[in-house]
């Protein structure tokens, strides 16, 4: 390995970038524009003041007094009132509301009578997280609401509030939500997009680099700049990229998760090693895949159109042991599944440093996997290269 030779190719690679606007809008302005895009997006992590429509039949004290609990509550906001049902629907149907409380006749007096009294609830669930801000929202008023009438009922018939209470609830519920305690949607989906953002913006601009290379012959030139030695090529060739995103990296862990108040719980250091054993495994594996195409175009279509398929299929969106077995087996071999589990286990969670060693384990085996397809698929177009020279070489002789 020879470390002057290394570095000239990283800059000879560095120039090329420079040169190539393609690239460089992929490199250099899509990240930015990306993470300040998906940031302000998300920027209040989680919806507020979700539209709601109520139809009160009741018209009492106790139906209203219901009504005002459920819309001091921080993510319903009561905007429409309805004088019946259809009236409701058709105000759902237009958009004007995500959901509708019907409050029924006759609901102070069963209430009194310590008697059921099933509060109605519409939901639109073409937007899954506002219906269900609406639903937890109104089951925790109706509990509440519940446990006030029982109380209020048994204190009637002549019990003291001590006993009366013990009485309308006899069972409790604790919650302890831990590390999401908000349960909000930004620090869920956040963390992944900052990663999946950097994992497929570098491999459109690596696939862009190597398949232009391979078309305008500049992959025999390197391959004999680098001494016919894998590691002078593989080093210089990829080391920009490693460079520039390891920046990235530091950027997005340092800046990005600060600003956002996502939590980095464990050890930055040990957060930044990993990332780099990350980042080599996917730079080798891009290397590997985009030295099949000989077109820019055909490998940014590839390398954007796995981009959604990928993030689905390791684990974020939906468990990983709910897939069919072939899709549970393909995402073993991409980096970002284990790396995903371990940022989620020592940034997000904190956990003992012995409880995400398998996804180091992982990581590991991956790049040793990427370091050998990359070394295979290069003495390949080696020996390619070699042949193509040699029969212009017979022709002249003949």
């Amino acid at each position: 390995m020879n470390l002057g030779l290394i570095w000239k190719l990283i800059k000879k690679e560095a120039e090329l970038v420079l040169n190539d606007h393609s690239i460089l809008l992929v490199l250099l302005a899509a990240p930015i524009l990306y993470f300040v895009l998906m940031g302000s997006t998300y920027i209040k992590k989680d919806e507020e003041k979700v539209s709601v429509g109520v139809v009160d039949l009741d018209l009492t004290k106790s139906s209203k007094s219901f009504l005002n609990k459920i819309n001091a509550t921080q993510k319903v906001d009561i905007t429409h009132s309805y004088t019946s049902l259809s009236e409701a629907e058709d105000g759902m149907s237009k958009f004007e509301i995500q959901g509708i409380v019907s409050i029924p006749k006759n609901f102070e007096k069963k209430l009194k009578k310590n008697e059921s009294s099933p509060i109605g609830l519409i939901l639109n669930n073409t937007k899954f997280l506002s219906s269900n801000d609406i639903n937890k929202a109104v089951n925790l008023v109706a509990l509440e609401y519940a446990f006030e009438s029982r109380k209020k009922f048994f204190e009637s018939k002549g019990l003291n509030p001590s006993f009366a209470e013990l009485k309308a609830n006899p069972i409790t519920t604790q919650i302890n939500a831990v590390y999401n305690s908000t349960n909000n949607y930004g620090d869920f989906l956040l963390p992944a997009l900052l990663i999946l953002i950097l994992h497929q913006t570098l491999l459109i601009g690596l696939s862009e680099g190597i398949a232009s290379d391979r078309k305008k012959g500049v992959m025999q030139i390197s391959f004999k700049e680098s001494n016919d030695n894998f590691l002078n090529y593989i080093i210089g060739k990829l080391g920009f990229y490693l460079l520039l995103y390891s920046a990235y990296m530091l950027f997005t862990f340092a800046v990005a998760f600060p600003y956002f108040n996502l939590p980095i719980k464990g050890n930055f250091f040990a957060l930044i090693g990993v990332s780099l054993v990350f980042f080599t495994a996917t730079i080798l594996y891009g290397w590997f895949i985009s030295s099949f195409f000989k077109s820019q175009a055909i490998a940014m279509e590839i390398m954007a159109f796995t981009s959604y398929p990928v993030f689905l299929i390791t684990g974020i969106t939906w468990s990983l042991d709910q897939m069919p077995l072939l899709l549970q087996f393909v995402s073993k071999l991409i980096p970002l599944q284990p790396f995903f589990v371990f940022i989620k286990k020592h940034a997000i969670m904190g956990v003992d440093h012995l409880l995400y060693t398998n996804e180091i384990v992982h990581l590991l085996l991956l790049l040793l996997i990427g370091y050998v397809a990359a070394f295979l698929r290069f003495r390949h177009l080696q020996k390619k290269m070699v042949i193509k020279e040699m029969v212009p070489d017979r022709a002249q002789q003949v």
